[in-house]
């Protein structure tokens, strides 16, 4: 084994907890960041500082692990990563990852002759070294030279459980077996013509790995490279920092476990109102204030699958699979009674310029780079499904009275994705770069100015809104007036602005989807 980048075990730790709660700033004694404002860095910037002032040796592109650690006579080569944390305060503080972890590329022509045991997917992560520091930034449109205020917070080597590994093989192997039919497709010498076919072939074909894939998903771009998902790395930070989360009863290895309890929990459970099952379940049906509680059809599902959270957020299994509960009601007809509310838009995230790869190549900035874009294809949603009761025109129901019909996955696709999601994306972003963005006065039938019972004037920004697309953009409060108004864009103040998908866009998704 070569004795490039050695280290013993030992060393390593001194040197790391030599560093630990020191700023970037504090670490770097080679004048990095000093050096670094001359260029549009960032990405990068602290595995760089890592590398070059705590390891001591310079950044390469090599395929192989950057480390060689000694232990005890033994040796083993070691990924080492930089990593960066976000804060986040809900169910409680604790840290969770700011975006996924760039493994290796796919290599699309010739994964499907390799094995897993030797592939460089799996020698990259078998043993890693990974540096955790918090981005400790306000707002994120930031330079590479704001890093220097980043603390360092902690370090471990990671291994990967018995399960984790068993998750990722078969993640590994469904993307080479979906490259090997590819490529199969396209017989003949590999020339600049065939790669070019093989290329657009994957591009049209790959977007069935996503509702497959456990831990890993693939970088958009082509030539695509391994990622772990960002909820996976979220994972491994609450393993580390002790932030613990209820651990249900059972076995979840893939997420295909999820689904198979999910459908003996339709099997058992269908057909069931919410009420039967609040007493079931020994739930009150109603809240201090007489009515149904807020969340019960959530608080109904962690009950099933044995839980005792009042949220499946709370739950280890869907933070490590990335999956957001989300109670959807049907008419009687299978329409959607609302429409579903997702994240708060970050606008400095939006209007970024400019894209910094790995390898510090600079591109421009693009849908696929940006939070929309991670959001819609990170996240999947567990769907509660219940229909409300048949009722006579006029009449109302109770909550309790709606019926449990069972569970749906939805994983959005490439084709919403690309036009739905990429249409808002574009829109918002044009109108705050390009000083479109303007205050509209909502008005009433007659074309009179509408007043809120503050006496302010009611208005809203020309955002995209759901008569024009699935996927739109509304403020959130309690009215429009000026108080409630904290956001700030252009100079124009407004609400607190969410990204939300039309409830008939929803039901049509997840038509594409069988019910679990």
């Amino acid at each position: 084994m070569s004795d490039t980048h050695v280290f013993e075990r030992d060393d390593i730790v001194r040197r790391l907890e030599y560093y630990l709660g020191k700023l970037f700033g504090d670490i770097d004694d080679k004048g990095i960041f000093e050096h670094v404002q001359q260029f549009n860095l960032q990405k990068g910037i602290a595995g760089h500082v890592v590398e070059q002032c705590i390891f001591g040796y310079s950044p390469d592109s090599r395929q192989e692990a950057d480390l060689v650690v000694r232990e005890q006579g033994a040796e083993y080569k070691t990924e080492l990563k930089t990593t960066g944390m976000v804060v986040k305060h809900s169910p409680k503080e604790h840290y969770e990852a700011k975006e996924p972890m760039s493994i290796t590329a796919v290599g699309v022509y010739d994964i499907g002759e390799q094995e897993f045991y030797s592939s460089h997917f799996w020698e990259k992560l078998e043993h890693m070294l990974i540096v955790y520091y918090h981005y400790a930034a306000e707002q994120k449109k930031i330079t590479a030279y704001d890093y220097k205020d980043f603390p360092l917070v902690g370090y471990e080597f990671h291994e990967f459980s018995a399960d984790e590994e068993a998750a990722l093989k078969r993640d590994w192997e469904i993307v080479r077996d979906l490259c090997a039919e590819v490529v199969s497709r396209h017989p003949g010498a590999r020339t600049a013509a065939w790669k070019q076919e093989v290329k657009q072939d994957y591009i049209d074909s790959h977007g069935v790995l996503r509702p497959q894939l456990t831990y890993i998903d693939l970088a958009p771009l082509f030539p695509p490279r391994f990622r772990l998902k960002k909820p996976t790395v979220s994972m491994m930070i609450s393993q580390h920092f002790g932030y613990e989360l209820e651990q249900l009863p059972g076995r979840y290895t893939f997420i295909t476990d999820i689904d198979n309890k999910c459908r003996e929990l339709t099997k058992k459970y269908s057909g069931k109102t919410i009420g039967e099952l609040a007493d079931i379940f020994g739930i009150p049906k109603t809240a201090a204030t007489g009515r149904e509680g807020k969340g019960i059809s959530e608080l109904i599902a962690v009950k099933m699958f044995g839980g005792e959270a009042k949220k499946l957020n709370e739950i280890d299994i869907f933070q490590r699979f990335g999956l957001i509960a989300k109670t959807i009601v049907l008419t009687p007809k299978g329409g959607r009674t609302e429409d579903m509310k997702l994240y708060h838009m970050d606008f400095d995230e939006l209007t970024q310029t400019e894209f910094i790869e790995d390898d510090g190549t600079v591109r421009p900035f693009e849908f696929t780079d940006s939070e929309m874009y991670s959001y819609f294809t990170n996240n999947e949603f567990l769907c509660i499904m219940y229909e409300e009761p048949d009722v006579k025109h006029g009449e109302a129901h109770k909550l309790i009275d709606n019926m449990f019909i069972g569970f749906k996955r939805l994983v959005f696709s490439d084709e919403f994705i690309d036009h739905k999601v990429r249409y808002l994306w574009y829109d918002t972003r044009t109108k705050v770069m390009d000083n479109t963005l303007v205050d509209v006065i909502n008005r009433d039938k007659m074309g009179e100015p509408i007043i809120n019972k503050s006496g302010d004037i009611s208005s809203a920004p020309n955002f995209v809104k759901s008569r024009e697309n699935d996927v739109f953009m509304r403020g959130s409060g309690i009215d429009s007036s000026l108080k409630h108004k904290t956001e700030c864009v252009n100079g124009i103040r407004m609400l607190p602005q969410y990204v939300w998908i039309k409830g008939t866009s929803v039901i049509d998704e997840l038509e594409r989807s069988p019910l679990l």
